[in-house]
């Protein structure tokens, strides 16, 4: 019994040093009303951009890849202040959707590739 104490203390010692870093990280702070919905808003645009026909394949690819590879608060955080900067209608969705294809790293030259 003894040794089984022994053998825990130095475990316990150190798996409490590897956690301490990370209880130390501060939380993100929660989201305002306001960016729950855009978000949800910018959310709504893009499944509905993803489901239309009207919405070309390299807008379609980008905005998927984008939104696997990051968290949506971070697309929704970026699409806001493009917004924002540029001036952009957040009641038009195209300006929402072009807003949100250009944070995910679409440009204008990816939806017609050059013929050959």
């Amino acid at each position: 019994m003894r040794m089984f104490r022994l053998v825990t203390a130095p475990v316990l010692a150190l798996g409490l040093c590897w956690s301490a870093p990370l209880l130390a990280q501060a939380k993100p702070a929660a989201p305002t009303q306001a960016q729950l919905q855009h978000a949800a808003e910018n959310f709504r645009i893009m499944v509905s951009a993803l489901q239309s026909d009207k919405v070309p394949q390299a807008v379609k690819s980008i905005l998927f890849t984008c939104s696997y590879s990051n968290p949506f608060s971070k697309i929704s955080e970026g699409t806001d202040k493009l917004i924002a900067d540029k001036k952009l209608d957040r009641k038009n969705p195209t300006q929402v959707l072009s807003a949100m294809a250009a944070v995910c790293g679409f440009r204008p030259e990816m939806a017609n590739p050059p013929k050959k």
